[in-house]
């Protein structure tokens, strides 16, 4: 009996510690493209966004102007977060998971350059 217990334990910690269930049930994630310039907008969406409520964990990337947010439902939506988006001036277009993980992919494999950014006034 002892021992059945131990495999029935086992076996749960090797499910529960699977990546496949990385994404917390409860948790949604939406995806946008954006319009940011610099590192500068990066930080300042990164900042702003993951004092969002619900926001659980947040990749902000202004190489491939992507935004990814994982956030608890119900206590926030994909709408109020594109509003919290294009509150600080920046466009978010949501985009599938598909379409972000092909668009990250895309400027990893370019190796995309910035030597020349420039910060662009926000109207």
């Amino acid at each position: 009996m002892k021992k059945l217990v131990l495999m029935t334990v086992v076996l749960l910690i090797g499910i529960v510690s699977n990546p496949l269930y990385a994404q917390k049930e409860g948790n949604k994630v939406v995806c946008f493209k954006s319009n940011m310039d610099c590192s500068h907008c990066e930080k300042t969406l990164s900042e702003y966004l993951k004092f969002e409520k619900g926001v659980k964990n947040l990749k902000v990337d202004h190489v491939s102007n992507t935004i990814r947010v994982e956030y608890k439902d119900g206590k926030n939506t994909d709408e109020a977060l594109a509003k919290a988006v294009e509150k600080k001036g920046y466009k978010a277009e949501k985009i599938s998971t598909e379409a972000y993980d092909k668009i990250v992919a895309h400027v990893k494999e370019a190796g995309h350059e910035h030597e020349h950014e420039q910060h662009k006034e926000r109207e």
